[in-house]
């Protein structure tokens, strides 16, 4: 950990995984027979925070936590997140995830519990935010109470917010002041989510449901994004297997945005799971790494870290696990070096 960096905050969700291996996702009404079982650390600000930690950030975690999570606590101390601010409850379960992974597509369906990640609260996190502030990051998700208001803390304080809106919920762009982020990373699903509250929003429809507009590309969601959230910085856009597309604001004279587009790494794919949020980790902390305070990075610089964090990201879903899938910065390093330019 570098602590001439910026400091980076995770505020987000710590769970334990619970995987069956199975056939296919099960269908409504159906029962199956998984082929194996395991636990593992997991939850998606824990990942992140993880992943953060292995690219060389200097990270700190803020959640909750039952005693029966400790050892997930332990697990990412060792991967060199300081878990300072994560409490611990004595009458709370930590919250669990229950993963079915598919033999046939490889792709993954998740059911959330969410215990103690839903009992924080916005006080707790003040005594948090007091320890940071301008040029320090906070990464957040959609797996924890008061998150919206955690949020509005965070900008007050002048940190840069960068935001996974997962798991997508009709609440979500209520509840999260969205308007404030700076860095929006989402799939496909979460934008065409988004998307589609924007669009029914601005007609004056309906806007309480969400729909997956599956006839939205990522292309097509970015002008109704940008709009509806003038002030942001970068929007990501995975797209899985087709890689991702991605807008930033570089030049601070024209405040045109500027659009990136990226391949994957070919390799064997093993789980999904824990992709999405070794990307998220990876590229925050290459960005974080190459911060100079009141600068906007250059189109070399989000180049590299989408290309850094595409790299981990190939990595992790050749490996089982979701935390444990993430890898180190030594690994990501070589296989850059050693695999072509995405493109």
């Amino acid at each position: 950990m570098d602590l001439t960096k910026p400091k980076v905050l995770v505020y987000g969700s710590i769970n334990i995984d619970d995987f069956y291996v199975v056939p296919h996702i099960v269908r409504s009404g159906e029962t199956i027979s998984s082929s194996s079982y395991s636990v593992s650390a997991g939850g998606k600000g824990a990942n992140q925070s993880v992943a953060l930690g292995r690219a060389g950030a200097n990270v700190y975690h803020a959640g909750k936590i039952g005693k029966d999570g400790i050892w997930v606590q332990k697990i990412m101390e060792e991967a060199g997140v300081d878990t300072k601010y994560v409490k611990v409850s004595s009458k709370e379960a930590t919250g669990r995830a229950i993963i079915q992974l598919s033999q046939e597509s490889h792709d993954n369906s998740i059911v959330l519990f969410p215990g103690t990640n839903h009992t924080v609260t916005l006080e707790e996190a003040h005594h948090v935010l007091a320890h940071f502030g301008e040029g320090d990051w906070i990464v957040m998700q959609n797996e924890m109470s008061s998150g919206g208001e955690i949020m509005r803390a965070a900008k007050e304080r002048g940190m840069t917010i960068c935001f996974n809106p997962s798991p997508m919920t009709t609440e979500l762009p209520r509840e999260y002041p969205l308007h404030l982020v700076d860095y929006l990373l989402i799939n496909e699903i979460e934008a065409q989510g988004l998307y589609s509250y924007l669009t029914a929003a601005n007609n004056k429809s309906d806007a309480d449901s969400i729909s997956s507009s599956s006839h939205i590309t990522a292309s097509e969601s970015f002008p109704v994004l940008e709009k509806a959230y003038g002030q942001i910085t970068g929007i990501i856009i995975t797209l899985g297997g087709d890689g991702l597309v991605a807008r930033f604001r570089i030049n601070e004279e024209d405040d045109q945005m500027q659009e990136f587009r990226l391949g994957i790494v070919k390799g064997e794919v093993v789980n999904t799971t824990g992709a999405g949020d070794t990307f998220s980790g990876y590229f925050v902390a290459n960005l974080a790494r190459n911060q100079e305070l009141n600068k906007r990075f250059t189109t070399e610089q989000f180049r590299d870290a989408l290309e850094e964090a595409s790299h981990a990201a190939s990595l992790a879903v050749g490996k089982e696990g979701a935390m444990d899938s993430i890898p180190l910065k030594d690994d990501v390093d070589e296989a850059i070096r050693t695999k072509e330019k995405l493109e």
